[in-house]
């Protein structure tokens, strides 16, 4: 035993506090160290055992130990050391972490007792050591753990006018590692108004009447940043009263954000399920009504209670069952996640209700279906409009039939009668040709010409408006403008008129080659016959396209139309605007057939004496 040990014995016999020190501190190590001859130190042998060392290898001596503690633990330790033995009232208690002797790490507890000469002066220091290295392992898991779930802690204590917070308190506010809280600054981080209020009410009630509390509060950070938080509170009475309250905060901000917009969301779900325009239902898998909206209820006539009894299939035309229950099943199995179809319900007096049906699905997190959402629009009107339509369009179908076998009927006796009418003008003029000196013998050959001119244009207009679309064809136009302008040069030559074709090589409209050929001579002839005389002529054919259409324009600086005047019956049959001796007012009216009879239309834009522009419009599409 060497002199420390005995020394030891004997004030533990002597004084109360060391012995009360021992006993209430365990005894997995202890030591006692003289701090007149710092090197020197006793240690019991359960200090070095838990370290994995032999105790009688290793000397009682203070450096025996220095290089096998954390040095950034020995700072510490040093610190609250020294203010240990300059202030009694500052208790020694420190956590170190040793080496053991196979490397690992060993946490141990570090308490000590300075024992005072008469002056007060410290002498010597009693100590214990406990390993806590399980507790701390298990703390550094809590810490892991809050650090993951954003939980802090914090303590007030009113009598010391102390606040202490963890270091994931600190990053909820946004602080500094070594920001200290007070009193005052702990409450005003909580946002002003209510939350701030909030708090400062139930901290008084935990330190006036003992009551813990957890609230969701919203707090400011240091950053400016405003988040909620989940904060508990613990009173603790001592003394009969409660002077320190301790606990955890919670950054929730996350979280409470997501309820927040859920519950908006919520709310906006049912304002628009309740009060959309159109039916709306939630129902199970099984096709039972969960809930119904109003305005499903007037479409089918049931109470919402009378159709949470029933199934859809319950209301479902037999006809359009099976098809609701195959897409159904293909959104079950995954196959889709919506489908829209039309059908029929029953209503509940009995008459069929036309609806159409939007259904899509929502899943779990396991993707297993929860329920289906369904729109229901009630079509009624229209199917009834459509069936309606569908009757009249067959009845006009056969009616055109009819006209198109009139018109035949009528083109053909007309044309047979004319023919004959001229037939026998042809005989009576070879022989008795002095009749034709006559006048009213030549009004009467003129009005047979004329009546089989008339014949043949309505000829052409009756095989006009039969053309069938599927002989449309996309085709170039550029060549067919080449060839008309080609085989009217010498006339347009003639008259003075310089005809321009800027339409590109490669542009194409829909259209039938007889027709389109029809229509770019009709409006090239049109500009040569009704050119100004007094001024040099021209005509320009240019283009314009869209996703739509592609339109040809001729423009020419002729003499021009008066719209104010003639715009109604500009294509009509017949109708003529000038004096030209060979104008028939047949050219137009049998173009803008021909042009509609494409699909497209004829716009025009004219002033007198200055010129005119015909806009061609065809399709880019077939259909």
């Amino acid at each position: 035993m060497n002199y420390l040990q005995k020394e030891l014995y004997d004030l533990v016999k002597s004084d109360d506090t060391i012995f009360e020190f021992i006993q209430s501190n365990s005894l997995d190590g202890m030591w006692f160290w003289d701090l007149e001859n710092p090197e020197n130190e006793w240690m019991n042998e359960r200090f070095w055992e838990t370290l994995g060392y032999n105790p009688e290898n290793m000397p009682h001596k203070a450096s025996a130990r220095q290089n096998i503690i954390n040095q950034d633990d020995l700072k510490l330790a040093v610190a609250n050391f020294q203010k240990h033995l300059s202030d009694p009232k500052h208790p020694y208690d420190q956590v170190v972490r040793y080496t053991h002797k196979t490397g690992k790490i060993v946490w141990i507890r570090c308490k000590g007792l300075a024992i005072r000469n008469k002056k007060g002066e410290p002498i010597r220091m009693l100590g214990s050591h406990i390993e806590v290295t399980n507790l701390k392992e298990q703390e550094r898991f809590l810490h892991r753990c809050n650090q993951e779930a954003h939980i802090g802690f914090w303590e007030m204590d009113v009598t010391n006018k102390t606040v202490i917070w963890s270091g994931t308190t600190k990053t909820i506010h946004e602080v500094d590692e070594d920001y200290e809280p007070s009193l005052d600054t702990g409450i005003n981080f909580y946002k002003k108004g209510y939350s701030r209020d909030r708090i400062t009410e139930l901290v008084l009630l935990a330190l006036n009447d003992g009551k813990g509390f957890t609230e969701e509060l919203q707090i400011v950070t240091k950053l400016n940043h405003t988040k909620w938080v989940k904060v508990i509170g613990i009173p603790e009475k001592n003394n009969g009263s409660f002077q320190r309250i301790y606990g955890t905060i919670q950054d929730i901000d996350l979280l409470k954000t997501n309820q927040i917009k859920l519950k908006q969301s919520e709310q906006a779900f049912r304002g628009s399920f309740e009060n959309a325009a159109i039916g709306m239902a939630i129902l199970d898998k099984d096709g039972k009504w969960l809930k119904v909206n109003q305005t499903l209820c007037d479409i089918i006539g049931y109470t919402a209670l009378e159709l949470h009894k029933l199934s859809f299939q319950d209301s479902t035309h037999p006809d359009d069952l099976d098809l609701d229950l195959y897409l159904l099943k293909e959104i079950i199995t995954g196959k889709r996640d919506h489908y829209k179809i039309d059908k029929r319900y029953f209503h509940k007096d009995g008459h069929i209700v036309y609806i159409h049906l939007a259904v899509s699905v929502v899943r779990d997190i396991n993707d297993d279906v929860l329920h289906f959402v369904s729109q229901i629009v009630d079509i009624t009107l229209i199917k009834e409009q459509e069936i309606r339509l569908e009757k009249i369009i067959s009845i006009t179908k056969d009616q055109n039939e009819r006209l198109k076998n009139f018109a035949h009927i009528v083109s053909h006796n007309l044309r047979s009668h004319s023919g004959g009418i001229s037939a026998l003008l042809g005989i009576l003029k070879s022989e008795l040709p002095e009749l034709f000196n006559n006048e009213m013998v030549q009004l009467l050959e003129t009005s047979s010409q004329n009546l089989e001119e008339t014949i043949s244009d309505l000829s052409e207009i009756v095989q006009i408006n039969m053309l069938s679309k599927e002989t449309l064809t996309n085709i170039p136009i550029k060549p067919i403008i080449d060839q008309q302008i080609e085989s009217i040069l010498p006339l347009a030559e003639m008259n003075r008129v310089k005809i321009k074709n800027n339409i590109p090589d490669n542009l194409e409209v829909i259209g039938i080659k007889a027709y389109l050929d029809s229509i770019v001579l009709n409006f090239i002839t049109n500009a040569i016959k009704y050119r100004s005389k007094d001024r040099d002529s021209y005509l320009d054919i240019n283009y314009k396209k869209n996703t739509t259409s592609t339109s040809i324009e001729f423009t020419d600086n002729g003499l021009g139309i008066n719209l104010d005047l003639h715009k109604n019956k500009l294509f009509g049959m017949y109708k003529t605007f000038h004096r030209n001796e060979d104008s028939k007012g047949i050219g137009l009216f049998i173009t803008k057939n021909q042009v509609e009879a494409l699909g497209g239309k004829i716009e025009v834009e004219s002033t007198e004496n200055i010129g005119t522009t015909f806009k061609v419009n065809f399709r880019n599409e077939k259909n």
